[in-house]
């Protein structure tokens, strides 16, 4: 049998407890659990599952993609659209007024 040796990681008390009831469920300890997360890990060379942005983090990158397609496009700054959307808006609080 391999040596043993302890990992120490901080968590969220109330993530794990429900990380303990749900391995518990399955049969293992949560320490079980994270060694079948390290060896799987190590045997694929990578996280054994997929980890996804989160729906700000893929908005964030979608933006980012377009501005530059705008850029490279010659299409309007964010800036620039702004200011035409600025621009209406103070034309339609004119004709209101003159009304």
């Amino acid at each position: 049998m391999a040596e043993l040796t302890t990992l120490n990681v901080k968590i969220d008390r109330d993530l794990k407890y429900e990380a303990d009831t749900l391995f518990n469920a399955m049969g293992m300890t949560l320490s079980t659990a994270i060694n079948v997360f390290v060896r799987q890990a190590v045997q694929e060379q990578a996280i054994p599952f997929q980890i996804h942005l989160n729906e700000r983090g893929q908005f964030r990158k979608l933006l980012t993609s377009m501005r530059a397609e705008a850029e490279a496009h010659g299409y309007m700054t964010d800036e620039e659209i702004n200011a035409e959307i600025q621009a209406a808006r103070a034309e339609i609080k004119l004709i209101k007024a003159e009304a």
